[in-house]
């Protein structure tokens, strides 16, 4: 179980994807992107993830926003991030009204769109406290 808010989520979806046959070998194999998930209060942290043709080679929390460039800055109320991730939100609903903001190639976002959703798929099924 991974405490709701903390990068231990996101430690958890390393481990989910990096032994998933289905992500390693299909589904992930065209993503090497650096993604930055941005939670608003009152969780106030951000998470940085490094995917290299789907392999999740680095999680942690950044000490400021901005600290490091990444290909994508995904930003939301940790109330709409709960949501996602407990299956409750549609996340293309949410950046579609606005609750997710992302920053980034959009089209190389929607290009991808089916590994991502993939990604928050996996996510949504990390036990959360």
């Amino acid at each position: 179980m991974a405490k709701f808010g903390t990068v231990e989520v996101y430690e958890e979806m390393g481990k989910v994807l990096n032994d998933d046959d289905e992500w390693i070998n299909k589904r992930g194999t065209k993503i090497s992107y650096s993604m930055v998930f941005d939670y608003g209060e009152p969780v106030d942290k951000a998470f940085y993830t490094r995917f290299e043709s789907g392999r999740v080679t680095d999680v942690h929390e950044l000490d400021s926003r901005g600290e490091i460039e990444a290909d994508f800055v995904i930003a939301g109320s940790a109330d709409v991030w709960r949501g996602v991730l407990t299956n409750t939100i549609d996340p293309t609903v949410a950046l579609t009204r606005g609750q997710l903001k992302v920053k980034g190639k959009m089209a190389t976002l929607l290009k991808n769109m089916n590994a991502f959703k993939y990604v928050i798929e996996k996510m949504s099924q990390i036990p959360l406290d």
